[in-house]
């Protein structure tokens, strides 16, 4: 393979050269160009190499979907896809999309709710300060719960029916003027804050539930609060 790409640089930049004295595309090189050039001049061997740098050409996963199964211990599937030698600026060269099944485990654990949208979340009635809880999600495999959807949102409220008190989340600052920021998940997250909140007193940098509408509230992270737990 390293021998192909040493004999294809040179390659190209004789071709290359040849190209741009004779006024044609020397600057604009590439695999797609050499297997179109190769292909017209009836040369074989530059329609291959040009076929190789294109292969070349970084063709990025999609993320993994979510696995089609939740609950630990059970298997399902998961999917991803790329698209490959495409030219955006040339509708006449042909683009591969290539799809990639897996099989993969669920993630969550029996002590763990799977909620009416499918999010994997515990909620832990010890009162500790945020630390404290950001470093139980994590032993438990997860993170402090970042609620950056709507649906989120709603699974939490119900969640938490019949408990009348505040609740860590996820979301922390390093002074009152920076973003809130998340484990896991968007940066902006998901704000909803409860009225006149935030108040951004100066040690107000961490985020919590509202004990009736469950809407944010900043307060300090030292404060001993039950928190939420996610595994994503």
């Amino acid at each position: 393979m390293l021998k192909l790409l040493i004999i294809s640089s040179l390659f190209v930049s004789s071709i290359s050269q040849q190209t741009e004295n004779n006024g044609t595309f020397g600057d604009t090189v590439n695999g797609d160009n050499l297997v179109k050039l190769g292909r017209q001049l009836q040369k074989p061997m530059l329609t291959i190499i040009g076929m190789a740098l294109r292969n070349l050409h970084a063709c990025e996963w999609t993320n993994w979907s979510p696995c089609t199964v939740r609950k630990q211990g059970y298997f399902g599937s998961r999917t991803r896809t790329r698209t490959c030698n495409y030219d955006e600026n040339d509708e006449n060269i042909n683009h591969v999309i290539e799809n990639a099944n897996d099989l993969c485990e669920g993630k969550c654990p029996s002590d763990y709710i799977i909620t009416k949208h499918g999010y994997c979340i515990k909620f832990y009635t010890e009162k500790v300060e945020n630390d404290d809880a950001v470093t139980q999600c994590r032993n438990d495999g997860g993170y402090l719960i970042n609620i950056e959807t709507k649906q989120k949102h709603e699974d939490i409220k119900e969640m938490l029916k019949g408990y009348n008190e505040y609740v860590n989340v996820g979301g922390k600052r390093i002074n009152v003027s920076a973003p809130w920021i998340y484990e896991y998940g968007k940066q902006n997250g998901f704000l909803e804050f409860y009225p006149g909140e935030p108040d951004n007193g100066s040690t107000k940098l961490c985020l919590c539930l509202d004990k009736s509408t469950r809407l944010l509230h900043d307060l300090p992270c030292t404060a001993r609060l039950a928190f939420l737990c996610e595994i994503a």
